[in-house]
């Protein structure tokens, strides 16, 4: 895959996820193309999944494990971390600065398969307990993933966008 076509694809992706964002989640089950990798499919499950519990526990290791050793982070701000060690550090200091996440929810919305890399767009929320009171704070992200050569999928960039 050329340059520019991934360059395309992504640029194609992240508008689809700034058009998308509603003010609750979703009620639409994900959308996958026929045929995707079944592996693709648990992969994106189980780090969804094994996130939102991670997240309510302060497990940074769960957290990065289906991330690549070069994988890029950008945060909702823009600020970018760059290989796992700074991923996992933004994680370790989000639980010692914030209040404990007390439930965490991700919603994989679409997935697009482009060869060995597959783009997914979804939702995520934290809630957590702010002067007494629960609050829920959504945003929008945008992960691609990459088929490893061993045909295992990981992260390989993960892009967070406000919830509008």
């Amino acid at each position: 895959m050329t340059k520019i076509r991934f360059a395309s694809a992504v640029c194609a992706l992240a508008a689809l996820a700034l058009m998308a964002a509603t003010s609750k989640p979703p009620e639409s089950p994900r959308v996958v193309p026929a045929g995707t990798d079944p592996r693709l499919i648990s992969a994106i499950t189980k780090a969804g999944s094994d996130f939102d519990v991670a997240m309510t526990k302060g497990d940074v290791a769960s957290i990065v494990a289906p991330y690549t050793e070069d994988a890029v982070f950008v945060s909702i701000d823009g600020t970018t971390f760059r290989g796992l060690a700074q991923i996992e550090q933004l994680y370790r200091d989000r639980f010692a600065k914030g209040p404990p996440v007390i439930e965490s929810k991700i919603e994989s919305e679409e997935v697009m398969v482009d060869g060995d890399l597959a783009y997914e767009r979804g939702r995520g929320a934290f809630t957590r307990v702010v002067d007494g009171k629960h609050k829920e704070d959504w945003a929008r992200f945008l992960t691609i993933w990459q088929r490893q050569p061993n045909g295992d999928w990981k992260i390989v960039r993960n892009i967070v966008l406000p919830a509008r």
